[in-house]
């Protein structure tokens, strides 16, 4: 019986780490895709980002869910707290990742506005 109980634990400890090894790679372009977004955002000194709309090559074999889940931990505190992500797959992309659209919400001293930045 100890047999049937150390098999289980080793495949439950193999699946663990496939799933750690799938969240690391979104959690690596996560951290890419924050840095390119404060570095946009911040021509925009009081702007908040509400949205990003990405376009990623199915060669990248990011899962949308598992991305989302880790820009949104990472984002906490900063300029992309609370925004939207949209992510689309596309098989003419192949390995690339485009960060195909910013939209932000200007808290500026005329009133406020809202301004999207294409093409980051």
């Amino acid at each position: 019986m100890t047999d049937g109980l150390a098999s289980n634990t080793a495949f439950l400890r193999l699946h663990l780490l496939v799933a750690y090894a799938w969240a690391m790679h979104e959690m690596s372009f996560a951290e890419q895709i924050l840095e390119c977004i404060i570095r946009e955002a911040g021509a925009y000194p009081d702007a908040r980002v509400v949205r990003v709309r990405l376009r990623a090559g199915e060669a990248l074999a990011l899962e949308p869910a598992s991305l989302r889940f880790c820009l949104e931990a990472i984002s906490v505190d900063t300029v992309m707290n609370g925004a939207r992500i949209e992510m689309v797959e596309d098989g003419e992309l192949g390995s690339e990742l485009i960060v195909e659209e910013i939209e932000i919400d200007e808290e500026d001293t005329q009133g406020g506005g809202e301004g999207t930045s294409e093409g980051a």
